[in-house]
């Protein structure tokens, strides 16, 4: 994790901090319309994307505001072979207290990683094999999530990023933390997706909305879905 970081002039820079920005930079796939739409909340009262504070004032997070956010922020998971990178990781402040804020963004791509079931048993080199076999980062991970005994058949990119949300509150001293998935024009079976995680925390899976599970070593952790819709060309032209 780089503990330095300098503040965005645009959108264009959110694209300097992507791993394939020639694939993953176009409109209407998710690293594009999340810059600009957290670009364009930042001047906001709350500094969140309408929808993302919608959430947060209808799950007893009362007058969120934004206090910093870091775009492609990476949380390292001791054993892995790379840290959970999340499409943005924010610091908000409500009047429930301090919150540390995961986004992982969707559009037109279907969810990454294979289901937990299969992901422990793949690996493209040996290393990585070794790791899923003694379980050192799923184990890390694991420790970082509500206890549950169905967690095989959801998505692995979605336990490590909620993981991540609770692994910064931890680490700086916060007593809740929350994972959103902000959605523009995605496909139905990513949703469902989502809704075999949910159902394995024991929440209902709800489009706009947002549920709080129980508790993680004393933090506060909720999950919530958020419909975004897609940047518009006034949009992009206020934020380039």
């Amino acid at each position: 994790m780089n503990r330095l970081h300098i503040a965005t002039r645009g959108v264009c820079n959110w694209r300097e901090r992507l791993a394939s920005p020639d694939r993953q930079w176009k409109r209407g796939f998710s690293a594009f319309e999340t810059a600009v739409s957290w670009e364009l909340a930042s001047s906001g009262e709350s500094g969140l994307p309408a929808f993302i504070d919608r959430l947060f004032r209808e799950n007893n997070y009362d007058k969120p505001v934004l206090m910093f956010a870091v775009a492609e922020h990476k949380v390292d998971l001791p054993g892995g072979n790379a840290a959970s990178q999340c499409d943005v990781w924010a610091i908000v402040n409500t009047s429930a207290g301090m919150l540390s804020l995961t986004v992982e963004a969707k559009a037109s791509e279907a969810c990454g990683d294979e289901i937990l079931e299969k992901w422990l048993v793949a690996g493209e080199t040996e290393r990585a094999i070794g790791n899923r076999k003694n379980r050192w980062e799923w184990d890390y991970v694991q420790s970082h999530l509500p206890n549950s005994d169905s967690l095989l058949q959801v998505r692995y990119q979605m336990l490590h990023r909620c993981a991540a949300s609770v692994i910064e509150a931890k680490r700086l001293g916060f007593q809740h933390a929350a994972f959103v998935v902000q959605a523009f024009n995605t496909p139905d079976k990513s949703f469902q997706d989502y809704a075999v995680f949910c159902q394995a925390l024991r929440i209902p899976a709800v489009r706009g909305s947002m549920a709080t599970t129980s508790s993680v070593d004393g933090i506060s952790l909720s999950v919530g879905w958020a419909d975004c819709p897609l940047s518009t060309d006034a949009e992009i032209a206020a934020c380039t």
